[in-house]
This record gives structure tokens, C-alpha cells and sequence, in this order.
């Protein structure tokens, strides 16, 4: 309980007293990650990130590969914002949309059947720039899924949590 409560006070006093983070009305970027998943196929992936932003509007697709053909992919529409200076910032983010895995890379077993859904997601980022068009971060993101059914008539759910590093290239206005 003291750790939810630390948590809840450092990001209220975030909130109240960091300036807008390098605050763009329309951007675009692509990311660069690597990172780790704590269901499934627990290897580590690399992939990619690809979105747009109008004011708090995101939207994005990702795709994550873990090797032996194992891999999810997601289109999420949702809403972003972001705290701290011009240098520095934490990133929160929260979307609906879909996703796809291949060979059960989220549900497993191996070889399973190649699956699309639907996933709720939410996750957040600390990021630091490294000059005026790349970030650096580290992000945690958490989503619950769910795939209909199967030709056995049962229908498929599921959480999981990715962590990753992050290279960011970003163009904004």
C-alpha cells in the first residue's frame, strides 16, 4: 500500500509541477525496441513502433518479433500525454484496437494458430532527448486481449506486460 501511495503522490507532484513536455499540436515517429513479455513466449523481441499524433489523439501500429516465427502485431487508436521539461519526459498512453498473433507467441503453445482479436492497452514511458529529432525510453506497456472463437467454439483471453528500450525519431509541429 505505501508503494501505490508513493506512486500516486510522484506522479500527482509530476503533474503538478512539470511544464509541458516539448509539446507538439501534430507528429509523427517511429520507433525502434527491443524488450521482453511476461506471458507466452517470454524470449526477447525486437520490433517496431509506427504512429501519428493530433494534440492527445495517438495512433499506431507496432510489431513485435520473438524468433521461431512468433509474433504479435497491433493497430491502436488512443489518447497520449506527456510531463516534464524540454529534455526529459513521462509519456502515458491508453488505446482500443486489434491484434494479431502469430504462432502463439501470446497464448501459446508453440506452432499455436495464428489468431486476430481485440486489445485494450495502456502503458507508460520515461524518455530522454538526445538531440532535436531522437528520444531515448524506457516503457512499460500492460493490455488485455481477447481472440474469438475458434473452430472449437471458445473464445481466447488474456493479459500479458511488455517492457522496453526505445529509440525514438520524431517530427513535429
Amino acid at each position: 500500500m505505501k508503494k501505490l501511495l508513493f506512486a500516486l503522490g510522484a506522479v500527482m507532484a509530476l503533474t503538478l509541477c512539470a511544464s509541458r513536455a516539448d509539446a507538439k499540436i501534430v507528429a509523427v515517429y517511429a520507433t525502434g525496441q527491443g524488450g521482453v513479455q511476461n506471458t507466452g513466449n517470454t524470449d526477447p523481441g525486437i520490433g517496431f513502433e509506427l504512429g501519428a499524433r493530433l494534440l492527445i489523439l495517438d495512433g499506431y501500429v507496432d510489431y513485435m518479433s520473438f524468433g521461431g516465427g512468433e509474433s504479435v502485431s497491433r493497430a491502436i487508436l488512443g489518447l497520449r500525454g506527456g510531463l516534464g521539461a524540454k529534455n526529459f519526459r513521462l509519456v502515458l498512453r491508453g488505446g482500443l484496437g486489434g491484434i494479431r498473433e502469430q504462432n502463439g507467441a501470446l497464448t501459446h503453445p508453440l506452432s499455436g494458430p495464428d489468431r486476430t482479436g481485440a486489445v485494450a492497452r495502456a502503458g507508460v514511458d520515461l524518455e530522454g532527448r538526445i538531440n532535436p529529432l531522437f528520444w531515448l525510453g524506457f516503457g512499460v506497456d500492460g493490455e488485455s486481449y481477447v481472440f474469438p472463437n475458434n473452430s472449437q467454439g471458445f473464445v481466447t483471453t488474456g493479459s500479458d506486460v511488455f517492457a522496453s528500450l526505445k529509440l525514438i525519431f520524431e517530427l513535429g509541429i
